[in-house]
């Protein structure tokens, strides 16, 4: 019903309001070209990748997929398609953001978040 246009739209716009706020956090995106399916975030040097995937979900819900194979512990994979909505991306940033300054990385409270916003308020 959403017709194929604006679910295309839809991914893209939440995408790049991810891609902004993980940017806005100083963590790296892993994939020179992006994909809309999903955001893959290169874990930053001196963080337990898979650690903070399992405090994520444990303390907030928020469930990001780690890496596979030879890449576990070095990427996170934060999927916006599907019936994923704003809220839910949105989430799981300030998840994300909270668990990475429980563990003493540098960052801006509420920067993902923000950035995020900005963005998502800015693509309609």
């Amino acid at each position: 019903a959403e017709g194929i246009e604006n679910l295309w739209a839809r991914h893209a716009r939440l995408a790049a309001a991810c891609r902004a706020g993980v940017r806005a956090m100083g963590l790296e995106l892993f994939a020179e070209r992006p994909n809309n399916a999903l955001t893959v975030i290169a874990v930053p040097a001196g963080v337990d990748g898979s650690g903070t995937l399992k405090k994520l979900e444990k303390q907030y819900g928020f469930k990001l997929a780690d890496g596979q194979d030879s890449m576990k512990g070095k990427i996170w994979r934060l999927s916006h398609m599907g019936y994923t909505d704003a809220f839910d991306v949105l989430g799981a940033l300030a998840a994300l953001e909270l668990v990475l300054l429980e563990s003493g990385f540098k960052l801006d409270p509420g920067a993902g978040v923000a950035a995020f916003q900005k963005s998502y308020a800015a693509g309609k």
